[in-house]
């Protein structure tokens, strides 16, 4: 959990100091949000699973004994 925090943490505070980087990060969630809205209810339920597995796999494959 902790290694997790923490590379959120790292990608939060490159972001702040990288306005180019930033700029063009945020273009593309204003997009994904923008295609997301076109096909609203369904893409929100689709995106919020994607999200949710990915975090279930990336939190998962950390914990598991060597």
């Amino acid at each position: 959990m902790a290694r997790a925090i923490s590379l959120f943490g790292l990608t939060a505070l490159f972001l702040a100091v990288s306005p180019p980087l930033r700029k063009d990060v945020l273009g593309v969630i204003g997009g994904g949000v923008a295609f997301m809205v076109l096909y609203a209810p369904l893409s929100y339920v689709v995106g919020g699973l994607l999200v949710f597995g990915a975090l279930v796999f990336a939190l998962n494959r950390g914990s598991k004994a060597h």
